[in-house]
């Protein structure tokens, strides 16, 4: 996708986190994030178009988890788009994104405006 068309700025950030498939939890690496998706590591077992759910890990007491879906799949990364999350979700999310931007005041201007059109706009 055309940087320009994008509607939130991706960092470059390395966390450990978990796809949750069904009842299968597959360990990934994300590579770069965004309010509004993930590029992780590639597993065989991700493929494009399964709803799953992506679980951090980010201490003993810290996890947090965003329902998503898997939109790419290749040799070179998995890209998973978030569907919903909960307030806690969005509050560690966001600490994480404006951490790891060059410009944290960014990441809270895009998120005066929707990532995306609602259902009955589209």
């Amino acid at each position: 996708m055309d940087e320009n068309k994008r509607r939130r700025s991706r960092v470059e950030a390395q966390f450990d986190a978990y796809v949750i498939l069904g009842d299968e939890k597959i360990p990934v690496h994300t590579q770069n994030i965004s309010m509004k998706g993930v590029l992780c590591t590639f597993d065989p077992k991700l493929t494009p178009g399964a709803d799953c759910v992506l679980l951090f890990v980010l201490t003993k007491e810290i996890r947090f988890r965003i329902a998503a879906r898997i939109v790419r799949s290749v040799a070179s990364g998995t890209a998973i788009d978030f569907e919903s999350m909960d307030e806690t979700a969005f509050y560690h999310l966001r600490n994480i994104v404006r951490y790891s931007a060059d410009d944290a005041d960014r990441i809270d201007q895009e998120l005066e405006f929707p990532a995306f059109a609602k259902k009955d706009e589209a």
